[in-house]
């Protein structure tokens, strides 16, 4: 199933495919607002979020 996330940069949605993403962490200038997922084909996408809620909703966990 394809998630849905704000693009952090330009603000716009952004749509991104769990099977894809190889990596999610914390952005360093913004750990607890942004998190830099990384895709298989070397892309990387900053969204806004902390990277634990964006890794259970890529997982499908339910939210704490």
């Amino acid at each position: 199933m394809i998630m849905p996330f704000t693009d952090s940069v330009a603000g716009t949605p952004v749509y991104i495919n769990p099977e894809y993403v190889v990596s999610v962490r914390p952005d360093p200038a913004n750990p607890d607002e942004v998190s830099i997922v990384k895709l298989r084909d070397g892309e990387s996408i900053r969204v806004r979020s902390a990277h634990e809620e964006i890794a259970r909703k890529l997982t499908g966990e339910a939210a704490a």
